[in-house]
């Protein structure tokens, strides 16, 4: 199995016989311009594509993923239900060629099973298994306590919001080989707070940084909390990067 962090939320899981891809929003991008990593590398291949996403906020959902089965028709769509608002707004509903997932509702195939689960934001996580291994995207799952903007109280909210949902989670995924799940700075000094709580709680193998933006040296900083878990953090430096998980 190869992971791939391509931007922002975005990543893409390869196997030898199918390929997973994770709220596309761009493609993977060096010095301002996209590099085409998606474009030029997983569409190109012919091996099956999963295309899922978690909602419909703009940094996690493209419409353009919705173009790609007119050159490829093993492609299969996930997306959580929240979505079909965006779409019928936007004149896109096709629900023939999407599989909406509500919460704690499964997909099964004959590679991979996915099951929603809650979020802290619109639509949903993601938990996915395909043989013996266990993916989790968090989406917008995050413990977004904004405690340096918001009073106290109001931040305790949604702390609490944030540990109800990990707590339904833990209750059905006890570990995972790789999580992928929000470090985002924006929340200032206590930023890694959701990710450390996050691998306190469910035993992870590897955990995958996103939703960090361009700040990759701060993201870093989770390594130590990461190796306390036992958790080994998947070091991101740059984008299109891959590693390799046996």
């Amino acid at each position: 199995m190869t992971i791939t962090y391509i931007y922002h939320s975005c990543c893409a899981i390869e196997f030898d016989d199918f390929s997973i891809i994770i709220d596309y929003y761009i493609d993977s991008i060096k010095d301002g311009e996209e590099t085409g990593w998606v474009s030029q590398h997983l569409l190109q291949n012919d091996k099956p594509l999963y295309v899922l996403c978690t909602h419909s906020h703009g940094d996690h959902f493209n419409e353009k993923v919705l173009s790609w089965d007119k050159e490829r028709e093993n492609i299969t769509y996930l997306f959580s239900k929240e979505i079909i608002d965006t779409l019928k707004d936007n004149n896109l509903l096709k629900d023939e060629k999407i599989i909406y997932l509500d919460k704690f509702e499964e997909y099964r195939d004959d590679n991979i099973m996915v099951k929603a689960f809650g979020s802290t934001d619109a639509g949903a996580s993601f938990y996915i298994e395909h043989k013996k291994k266990k993916l989790f995207h968090a989406g917008d799952l995050n413990n977004w306590h904004w405690n340096e903007e918001v009073p106290m109280d109001e931040a305790f909210v949604y702390e609490n919001q944030y540990i109800c949902e990990l707590e339904l989670l833990s209750e059905q995924v006890k570990k995972l080989d790789v999580a992928m799940f929000p470090l985002d700075p924006r929340l200032g000094k206590d930023f890694m707070r959701g990710g450390e709580q996050f691998v306190n709680k469910i035993k992870t193998k590897y955990f995958m940084p996103i939703h960090f933006g361009d700040s990759y040296k701060e993201i870093q900083q989770f390594e130590a909390i990461a190796h306390k878990a036992k958790t080994k953090l998947l070091k991101l430096e740059h984008t299109a990067q891959s590693f390799k998980i046996k």
